[in-house]
């Protein structure tokens, strides 16, 4: 073999791993395996927000020419296939797919809202580089969406009692929803993929109907603001929904269609976009930097964990060096 050849394996074999992939793969298994690792599953979280913070780090994982391959931890599901081999892709469809993975994996009545909230940050951000930079990624979409709105479903089946964070969960998904509607022009992959955004939008338009209700019926003393808020994130979604739903509904009493198929429905979306005004919002593609100061009291407790496990191990050890002293004395 030449020399070429080698170097051409070798170069080939280092794009399939690197730091950044092998943390990627450790972040899904803390994030599969959440319950029994919190406050791990909470600084990992932490460490992806500020990845996604960083421009060199958004264009190198964004890199069609950089791809890895790297294993993702998944959880059991009954009605999951069999997962094929891992395909190598540039490592934000990868990080894309570790957090719709845990979305939707985690959807349990010990529900972690701060968790969550760090995900959709996560996930703004990376639409926030996408936008900026006018990258069209070609990630399977759909699967993403369909995780966010499996979220706002089962958080309005939960009785949660801090509704300031809750509230803050359903704005920062509806940020997100907003992203795709104002800007997915800019980086989805073709046409067809904001068709199916509209499409998703629709199909399963009850969620956000419901979701507008509860905004309405959160507390006013000390959630006012924030509903107002709400309700405006939500605006565009609706307009969305008022927008078309009567059109389909018009559609299917004309061709004597009771339940139009998916292709249907795009089709009257696209004839039907000129006529749908939505609201531009102030804001949408900006956010707030990451600041570990109003992480101070999570930052002390894992401190505390860490030094007290550490204490215990060596404890351990030096009870088990006295033991072997003793043993051999006697």
């Amino acid at each position: 073999m030449s020399s070429t050849d080698t170097s051409q394996n070798d170069s080939t074999n280092e794009s399939h791993s690197n730091l950044l992939s092998a943390f990627l793969t450790f972040c899904s298994y803390v994030l599969a395996h959440s319950k029994e690792h919190a406050l791990l599953a909470h600084l990992v979280l932490n460490i992806l927000i500020t990845l996604a913070e960083d421009n060199y780090v958004e264009a190198f994982i964004h890199d069609e020419n950089q791809v890895f391959s790297i294993h993702l931890f998944r959880a059991k599901f009954r009605h999951r296939k069999e997962s094929k081999d891992d395909v190598a892709m540039p490592l934000a469809y990868n990080l894309l797919e570790l957090l719709s993975e845990f979305i939707l994996s985690n959807l349990t009545k010990s529900f972690n809202v701060e968790l969550y909230s760090k995900c959709y940050k996560i996930i703004h951000r990376v639409l926030c580089y996408q936008k900026k930079a006018r990258i069209r990624v070609s990630y399977p979409w759909k699967q993403l969406w369909n995780s966010l709105i499996s979220a706002i479903k089962w958080c309005g089946n939960l009785h949660i009692d801090d509704t300031n964070l809750l509230i803050d969960n359903y704005i920062e998904v509806c940020r997100i929803f907003n992203m795709f509607v104002m800007y997915g022009d800019t980086f989805l992959p073709n046409h067809g993929s904001y068709d199916e955004l509209y499409y998703e939008i629709l199909r399963q338009y009850s969620v956000f109907d419901n979701l507008n209700e509860a905004a309405l019926q959160f507390p006013h003393q000390d959630n006012s603001s924030k509903s107002k808020v709400l309700l405006g994130c939500l605006h565009n979604i609706r307009t969305i929904g008022n927008h078309f739903t009567p059109k389909i509904e018009a559609w299917s009493v004309t061709t004597k269609t009771s339940t139009p198929t998916p292709e249907q429905v795009m089709d009257i979306v696209r004839c039907n976009y000129d006529s749908l005004t939505l609201k531009l919002q102030d804001g949408l593609a900006h956010y707030d930097k990451y600041s570990e100061v109003k992480e101070q009291q999570f930052y002390t407790n894992l401190v505390r964990r860490i030094c007290s496990e550490k204490r215990t191990a060596i404890d351990l050890s030096v009870d088990s060096s006295a033991y072997k002293n003793c043993a051999s004395i006697a």
